[in-house]
């Protein structure tokens, strides 16, 4: 019994038994657990206790106790890596994949404490620009924010990746933009021209002495201002001039329309129409040079070349360069009063002009207009500048100009362009400040409607006669007779006004108006009076009281002509649209010899002896009243041909029409278009040269012959 266990014994036993097992299981894993660290320290070599990577010193300076980067296995398992690449020793002892991991994203560093005052600071700086007004955050930017850790030396400033506002950051900022005015050297960068010389210098080797400057530029003002271009401002003129202020090429071009006026012994040669030319010369390259560059100083060249070149009888030059003028006024927009139409561009500098300078721009675009229809008065150039698109006021009257007065005067339509206020002190009436340019001008626009009726097939399209009261000849009858009626006393034709005038110097002005006016009498009724040798050819159905008040007012215009140009050699009026006036006249006076009237016999020798010895005085000037002189030789032969023809009973052969007898003022740029042979100047200048080539575009002209053509090239030349 003794050796079977019971149940208590069975017991104790089994806990006896468990205990030793428990402490059994408790021994192994203390044992286990010394193996362990006896295995990491066989893995770790003695060498390893102190790695490489412990010599390494931190940024602070300080020994480096840990690796940098470890591995993901060593990460993950929590022990120490050795760090070496591209496997540390304890992948390669466990034979698994050694990888670093990589990242782009630095570590932030820690907020030191200056940095942390500096975000402090600018939180409330910030809370106080929301309080104060938006006056007084204007000086912000000039006191400039507080910077409690500055930047370090030679590092690049921080960017503030901050987004502002669109008030902050389109405020003044993008108004100061605005307000900045272009660089004016940019433009001339991006055409990328050639450079040219300076207007200011270019010309200046080619003037004469400062003495006959100063003496051309009184016979300028004298002879030529006024007649019939109101150019220039003499007070200006001669302070600049004197000062040295004025492009050599305006004073080449006062010099060279000047000279043939001059007596001085260094200017006087024969013929003296061509003495400016060697002033002219320079000018006209150094002008043409400048043709696509718009300027109010080329402008007034080309209108003195252009009538320097009419004297000289060089017609297509000077249509040419008024051509060129008007164009260039278009340009420089001075068709447009700036008082009246649109403002200045941003870039232009109008709104800096005075109130004179406004006047010679206005005067500078009158000049143009006249030019245009002094031009086009013959039987083949059509006018080009309308009376509809210069919206400018009509000059002031010439001692307000003088002593640079204000005032405003009528449009060319007669309406005010504003109006004046009772308390401004200027005068309420605009026709009180109007003179002798003013009503040129008006008369001139007449002369304009008179020419495209006459000459430009205004009579062939009128649907009505000409005797008709609805005709375009009733119609410009009308207008001129409004004209005289509506004239200021002040600038009637008598003695008294004549030297009123003559005191402000400005007799010739006053003399050549109404020559102007009375060339557009008698340009208007010249067909009811015979022409030398001819009659007129008048319709049946045309009423003789029609024919007969037309005559009448011819001949009075004509007789009146003359009385002026006898007034004329007292006071330099050598305008040549004087002298061409001055031979329509005479015209009539020629038929008016062999009139059975004694008194208008008589009368019409004493007014054609007035005429020729003003024709004589002209054609010094202006070349071409030399073949206008020899034409009314002609007139005359022919007129006394026709009366030996009377006597003797033979038959007078009747006459064509008035223009194709009669050169009209226009005509002689097509007659004599390339000037006179020097010294022989009373016989016309070289033909126009027809270069081969110049007809290339027609069509295909016959290589066939005659016979006598082909005989006469195939026969020897004796």
């Amino acid at each position: 019994m003794a050796g079977v266990p019971g149940p208590a014994s069975a017991a104790s036993g089994g806990k006896g038994k468990n205990a030793t097992t428990k402490s059994s299981n408790t021994g192994d894993a203390k044992s286990k657990g010394k193996d362990k660290d006896k295995d990491k320290n066989k893995d770790q070599d003695p060498g390893d206790l102190t790695p490489a990577w412990a010599e390494l010193k931190t940024k602070a300076g300080k020994d480096r106790k840990r690796l940098p980067l470890a591995c993901i296995a060593c990460r993950r398992k929590k022990i120490r890596c050795s760090g070496e690449k591209p496997a540390c020793k304890h992948c390669l002892r466990s034979r698994i994949p050694c990888v670093y991991k990589v990242t782009t994203r630095k570590a932030a560093p820690r907020t030191d404490y200056m940095a942390m005052l500096d975000k402090r600071l600018k939180r409330m700086e910030e809370r106080v620009i929301k309080i104060m007004p938006k006056d007084e955050q204007r000086n912000i930017d000039v006191i400039g924010r507080a910077v409690v850790k500055p930047a370090i030396p030679g590092l690049p400033p921080k960017t503030d990746n901050k987004k502002r506002v669109a008030d902050e950051a389109f405020g003044e900022d993008l108004d100061s933009w605005a307000r900045t005015r272009p660089n004016k050297n940019m433009h001339s960068q991006i055409k990328g021209d050639e450079p040219r010389d300076d207007l200011m210098t270019e010309g200046t080797e080619h003037l004469p002495s400062s003495e006959l400057q100063q003496h051309l530029a009184e016979v300028f003002f004298d002879y030529v201002y006024g007649q019939s271009y109101h150019l220039l401002h003499k007070p200006s003129y001669m302070r600049k001039l004197e000062a040295g202020q004025l492009p050599p090429v305006l004073i080449l071009s006062v010099c060279a329309i000047s000279a043939r006026f001059s007596e001085h012994p260094d200017v006087r040669t024969d013929p003296a129409f061509l003495r400016g030319e060697k002033w002219a010369r320079p000018a006209r390259e150094i002008a043409l040079k400048r043709y696509d560059t718009p300027n109010i100083t080329i402008l007034i060249c080309y209108l003195l070349l252009g009538l320097h070149e009419f004297g000289t009888c060089q017609g297509g030059r000077s249509w040419m360069l008024g051509g060129m003028a008007q164009r260039m006024a278009y340009a420089l927009q001075l068709h447009k009063d700036l008082e009246i139409g649109a403002g200045p561009k941003p870039n232009d500098e109008k709104n800096e002009l005075t109130f004179t300078d406004r006047e010679i721009r206005r005067r500078t675009m009158w000049a143009c207009f006249m030019m245009d229809r002094f031009n086009s008065s013959g039987t083949d150039r059509p006018m080009f500048v309308a009376e509809s698109y210069i919206e400018l006021q009509l000059p002031i009257k010439e001692h307000y100009f003088q002593m640079e007065i204000t005032g405003t005067t009528e449009c060319l339509e007669g309406d005010a362009p504003r109006t004046i206020e009772p308390d401004s002190g200027q005068i309420a009436n605009p026709q009180q400040n109007m003179g002798v340019a003013a009503y040129m001008i008006r008369i001139v626009s007449i002369w304009g409607q008179v020419v495209r009726y006459v000459n430009l097939g205004g009579r062939e399209k009128d649907p009505k006669s000409m005797w008709s009261e609805k005709s375009g000849f009733a119609r410009l009858k009308k207008l001129t007779d409004d004209y005289c009626s509506s004239m200021p006393e002040s600038l009637h034709w008598n003695e008294d006004n004549l030297q009123a005038h003559a005191s402000e110097k400005i007799a010739n002005q006053f003399i050549f108006l109404h020559i102007t006016i009375n060339q557009v009498k008698l340009f208007m009724n010249r067909f009811a009076l015979p022409i030398s040798g001819t009659r007129p050819p008048f319709t049946k159905e045309m009423p003789n009281e029609f024919i007969n008040e037309c005559a009448r007012t011819a001949l009075e215009a004509a007789g009146q002509i003359s009385t002026m140009v006898n007034e004329a050699h007292d006071h330099r009026v050598v305008a040549p649209f004087a002298g061409y006036s001055a031979f329509l006249s005479s015209t009539v006076h020629i038929s008016g010899l062999s009139s059975k009237n004694p008194a208008i016999e008589a009368s019409s020798k004493q007014y054609l002896a007035w005429n020729v010895k003003y024709l004589s005085k002209m054609k010094k000037y202006w070349g071409m009243f030399y073949f206008v002189t020899e034409h009314l030789k002609d007139l005359y032969r022919r007129q006394v041909d026709a009366g030996i023809r009377a006597q003797q009973g033979t038959a007078t052969p009747a006459g064509g029409k008035p223009h194709e007898a009669i050169f009209q003022y226009g005509d002689w740029f097509d007659r004599y278009p390339h000037g006179v042979t020097g010294t022989d100047y009373e016989e016309a200048g070289n033909e126009v040269k027809k270069e081969p080539g110049a007809d290339a575009l027609f069509g295909q002209k016959p290589d066939l012959q005659s016979v006598e053509d082909f005989f006469a090239k195939m026969s020897p030349q004796s």
